[in-house]
This record gives C-alpha cells, structure tokens and sequence, in this order.
C-alpha cells in the first residue's frame, strides 16, 4: 500500500497560504490630516437641501403660516381620520364580512360532512380512499363532525367579540350587518 506524502504537505501548505491571505484585511485610507474640515450649522441646511444632499425620513414640520388654507370642497372630498381603527367603521364591516365569510365556509364544510354521513348510514355510499389534498376533519366521522362544529362555535364566537367591542365604541350595529 502507498502512501502519498508530497500531496497532503501541499494540501497543508496551500491551506495555510490561503488562510493568512484571508487575514490580511485591507485597511482604509488614513484621512489627510492637511485637509480642512467643514461644521455644518443650521444655517447651512438650505444650502444643502438646495444640492439634494440632505433626506428627511419621517415627518415633516407642520406647514407654514403663509401657506392658504384648504377650501371648503376640498375637505369634503377627503376621508375621515379616526384616531384608532377601533373607531372606524369601515375596519368593523371588513372584519365582520371577512369572519362571515369565514363562517359560511365552515357551516358548508359541516353539513357536507353530515350529509356524507348520512349518505354512508342510510345507502351505504362512500368515498372510496383518501383525499390526499384536502384536510381531513377528524379519524373518525364523529370526530370530524366535532372538529367542524367546533372550528364553526369558534368563528361565530369570534363575530360576537367583533360586535361586542364595536357596540363599546359606538359604532352602529347596522355597520357589521352590510
């Protein structure tokens, strides 16, 4: 049996150049101590926004004074500002319609699940294996017609949580309804 020597030395050597050329970081430039350097004031601001080297993030001041008030139609036309949007109508009709949705979905998902029972107590009719794509409601049919009904209590206990916290912030019951 041979043992070959040279190549795991080599091995050894290009490892070891490569690590202490990886070491070798570059360091930056050391800034020129002649050169002179330049405090901005507040008074400079303009003359640097002017040359677009300054970028605000965030809010901006309030507008100025000389500035024209806004006419009348045009606070018409704008949408009301609510200081959270547990005090927005809007978000409770989204939300409720969104749960509604959500709810006819599982009220379907139980009364096929009931209705496929019955199909399989009455005829015997059943489907033959395993729906591989779609979640199954339960290992047995009892079972699974608790989970939805279970999954159908949640949603709809859900949409009484929704009325109730829009009733504490006087919004109109009609609003959840549309």
């Amino acid at each position: 049996m041979r043992t070959y020597k040279v190549p795991l030395a080599v091995a050894f050597v290009v490892a070891f150049a490569l690590t202490s050329l990886a070491a070798e970081k570059p360091r930056p430039a050391k800034p020129d101590e002649n050169q002179p350097r330049k405090v901005w004031t507040n008074d400079d601001m303009g003359q640097l926004r002017s040359r677009g080297l300054i970028s605000i993030a965030g809010q901006e001041a309030a507008p100025q004074a000389t500035q024209a008030p806004a006419s009348h139609s045009q606070a018409e036309s704008t949408f009301p500002v609510y200081a959270s949007r547990l005090d927005d109508p809007e978000w409770y009709a989204q939300k409720a319609a969104d749960l509604q949705a959500e709810l006819d979905m599982r009220e379907e998902a139980l009364r096929e699940q009931q209705t496929a029972i019955a199909l399989a107590a009455d005829q015997r009719i059943t489907d033959p294996g395993v729906a591989m794509d779609k979640g199954s409601p339960g290992l047995t049919p009892a079972e699974g017609v608790a989970n939805l009904q279970a999954q159908v209590q949640e949603t709809q206990n859900q949409l009484d949580a929704l009325s109730d916290l829009a009733r504490q912030h006087d919004i109109a019951p009609g609003v959840l309804r549309s």
